[in-house]
């Protein structure tokens, strides 16, 4: 144990106690063997807690964090569910029709799109604002 220095440290007769107790628990021969020991293993301890916890804080977060994506992809499955059918119901109306060619909304764009994106944005924003509503 090279590198040591000599300090003078007043404990309490508790502390004092403790450390002779250490002393005689692991056979050692000085006092200050036992408080190296004592650091030692209280590093080797926080260190260890400190390890702990972020494991803990880890698998708490990921446990909220998988119940909210849960949520976000059973509506991202319901989206796209409805989204199939949609375009299955629009094909084969076209195809009943005798649609070949169709006009895009970047070629002429009907006022009732419009109305219906303004529609559905103000859905969405109610339900949001209803989800936050509940979450207080």
């Amino acid at each position: 144990m090279a590198n040591r220095e000599r300090k003078i440290y007043t404990l309490s007769k508790k502390n004092v106690d403790y450390i002779e107790e250490i002393k005689e628990k692991r056979d050692l021969k000085y006092n200050s063997e036992a408080v190296d020991l004592i650091i030692r293993e209280h590093r080797i301890n926080s260190d260890t807690t400190t390890e702990v916890m972020m494991n803990l804080i880890g698998e708490k977060l990921s446990e909220q964090l998988k119940v909210e994506l849960s949520g976000i992809k059973k509506a991202s499955n319901q989206t796209d569910k409805n989204t199939q059918i949609i375009i299955e119901l629009l094909n084969g109306l076209f195809v009943k029709s005798g649609y070949s060619i169709l006009a895009t909304t970047d070629d002429i764009k009907c006022e009732a799109i419009d109305r219906t994106i303004e529609v559905v944005e103000r859905r969405i924003a109610k339900k949001r604002v209803a989800k936050l509503d509940r979450g207080y």
